[in-house]
C-alpha cells in the first residue's frame, strides 16, 4: 500500500489479487475488506474486474496507461482456461458457503431436539 499526498491509499497489484483470490475461495467480501482495512466497495470492484476480465486487469500502483490494455496478452486458450478456473473457484466458494449454512442449521436442529426430549406421550398404533 502506498499513501498519496492527499491521504488516499493505493494498493499494489499483488495485494489486490490476493484479496480477490480469498473472496473467490469462499470468504465474504465483508470479512476480507475488514481484515485488510480496505473499503468494501474496493474489494467488490476488484472482484468484479477479475470476474469479468481476469486478473490481468488489476494493475500495479501508478502503472502508466494502466486502463488502456492488460498487463500481458494471453492466448485465447490460456484466457479460456483462466475463465474456467475462476468459474470453478466461484462454484467451490458457493458450495463451501452452502455447507457452512447447512452445518449450522443441522446443529441448531439437533440442539432443539435435545431440549424437547421426553415432553410427549407414547404414539398410538393400529391394532
Amino acid at each position: 500500500m502506498e499513501r498519496m499526498r492527499d491521504g488516499r491509499r493505493r494498493y499494489s497489484r499483488d495485494f489486490k489479487v490476493a484479496a480477490v483470490r480469498r473472496v473467490l475461495k469462499g470468504e465474504s467480501i465483508r470479512e476480507v475488506s475488514t481484515e485488510l482495512g480496505v473499503a468494501y466497495e474496493l474489494v467488490w470492484r476488484w472482484k468484479k474486474i477479475v470476474a469479468e476480465r481476469g486478473e490481468d486487469y488489476l494493475y500495479d500502483v501508478g502503472q502508466p496507461g494502466q486502463w488502456a490494455k492488460p498487463r500481458r496478452p494471453k492466448s485465447p486458450e490460456e484466457s479460456g482456461q483462466q475463465r474456467r478456473i475462476a468459474e470453478l473457484e466461484r462454484l467451490v466458494g458457493r458450495q463451501q458457503a452452502e455447507i457452512r449454512f447447512l452445518d449450522k442449521a443441522l446443529r441448531r436442529i439437533e440442539e432443539l431436539r435435545q431440549r424437547s426430549n421426553g415432553g410427549g406421550g407414547e404414539a398410538s398404533s393400529k391394532e
